[in-house]
């Protein structure tokens, strides 16, 4: 069985493709943001907007994220830090390498999620480099 790519060393399906593939929730905002990343490495742009809130919506177009997720090989993630500003608001800093164009790139995030009727949200990015 295939190991999931957001870094756990888990199986795909047991990890976020529980998430991705079936009805399971996210039971964390790292969880959520882990399961994003595999998401966009497979250009899984119905998940990326459906686990979206708020100002991440403001101005997203789900066919250029398509078109971007398409081009891009996804390398590597790094988990930084995972921490929760309550128990409905969570900060992600993470770090994610990728290809595109044959040129290795690197996002460095502190993303912002919120926990809405039973469910993580990813609102919005707090700072990148």
């Amino acid at each position: 069985m295939k190991n999931c790519n957001c870094g756990s060393k888990q199986n795909y399906q047991n990890c976020c493709g529980r998430f991705i593939e079936a009805d399971e929730l996210p039971a964390t905002a790292e969880e959520l943001m882990r399961s994003r990343y595999v998401a966009y490495s497979q250009a899984r742009i119905e998940y990326i907007q459906a686990t979206m809130r708020e100002r991440a919506l403001l101005g997203f177009d789900a066919k250029e994220a398509e078109e971007w997720a398409l081009s891009v090989k996804w390398l590597k993630l790094n988990v930084l830090q995972h921490y929760k500003l309550s128990e409905l608001h969570a900060v992600v800093e993470f770090c994610a390498e990728y290809r595109v164009q044959n040129k290795k790139q690197r996002l460095h995030e502190i993303s912002e999620f919120r926990h809405e009727n039973g469910r993580w949200y990813y609102i919005g990015m707090l700072d990148a480099e």
